[in-house]
């Protein structure tokens, strides 16, 4: 007997079966497929997971990069738009070199040895000094992101911070340099330590919110002296930032001149006057990196009142 033609093999003179032999192709042409398969579903799973990472790492936001003690991307204001806004791009370009050399600062572990591990004062500052570095790195960065992003407002609250923090980096420095140059080690430590690192406990907070106003402001003033302006921008920042007038109808609203209707748009006070303002408090950053190496080197004559 065959099949198609294929004379069917015999065992000990016996036939085979014809069922026995089309189960077995059969099962053989199964496991050849099941093979197959397996090996092109291994290859596309490949082929996703390439994808997938390509995809993954353009969706995770971008890493700090360490370079050195630094660490860091590089933060700076576009040229193109400083200009467009009618500013000076030498003036910007020293508010961008001193926000490079503030980047170089920051490290991403601050190692407690040397004269940090003999002084506990020497360390405060040491960690103080760390932390508003990431936070003034930090409001710079935004209020140029969310200014490239058409966000003005986001970008006004990171550049009313940045002066507020800047005011407080100028006023420590100024304060430690006295205490220093009298010798006064315990106060130079309880000063950092209420600056730095002390909160307001929830018993003092109301407290707080009534003084903090007028305290931050005379900040401001003394920071206006090094740089001049930066409590004009303050103040008109602080408008924008704040939910009346200014803050709500002129950043979102342009009421018709015939008074019939009023068109709302997210990126209305998108102009180049409150990108001015965004540059002038951002030059608070050029005192402030002269003023935290000033810190720097306080740290080594804190360290040194320390071991007498």
């Amino acid at each position: 007997m065959d099949i198609f033609g294929y004379q069917i093999p015999t065992v000990f003179g016996h036939q085979i079966p014809r069922i026995a032999i089309v189960i077995s192709v059969a099962i053989a042409f199964y496991y050849i497929a099941v093979f197959f398969m397996r090996v092109g579903m291994a290859g596309l799973a490949g082929m996703m997971n390439v994808g997938r990472g390509v995809g993954g790492q353009a969706s995770k936001p971008r890493q700090v990069a360490s370079a050195g003690s630094g660490a860091g991307a590089a933060i700076a204001f576009n040229r193109s738009a400083v200009i467009t806004a009618g500013a000076e791009w030498e003036d910007v370009e020293a508010i961008n070199t001193a926000l490079a050399a503030l980047q170089d600062r920051k490290k991403a572990t601050l190692m407690r040895q040397g004269d940090l591990q003999a002084s506990r004062t020497a360390w405060l500052i040491a960690v103080f000094e760390q932390a508003i570095l990431y936070r003034i790195t930090a409001l710079a960065s935004g209020a140029i992101a969310m200014w490239e992003a058409r966000n003005p407002l986001g970008a006004t609250l990171s550049a009313r911070s940045l002066v507020e923090s800047g005011a407080l980096v100028l006023a420590m420095e100024r304060q430690l340099g006295r205490l220093a140059e009298a010798g006064k080690l315990a106060e130079i430590d309880a000063y950092v330590a209420d600056r730095a690192f002390v909160s307001q406990p929830g018993g003092w907070i109301e407290q707080a919110r009534t003084s903090r106003p007028v305290e931050t402001l005379a900040l401001i003033n003394e920071a206006d002296r090094v740089c001049a302006g930066v409590r004009f921008s303050y103040d008109r920042l602080s408008e924008i930032a704040g939910p009346e007038a200014l803050g709500q109808y002129a950043v979102f609203g342009a009421i018709d001149r015939s008074g019939t209707s009023v068109e709302f748009r997210d990126a209305e006070s998108l102009d180049t006057a409150t990108f001015r303002l965004i540059l002038n408090a951002a030059r608070i950053v050029v005192p402030v990196a002269a003023a935290l190496e000033a810190i720097n080197t306080l740290m080594a004559r804190t360290a040194a009142l320390e071991k007498v």
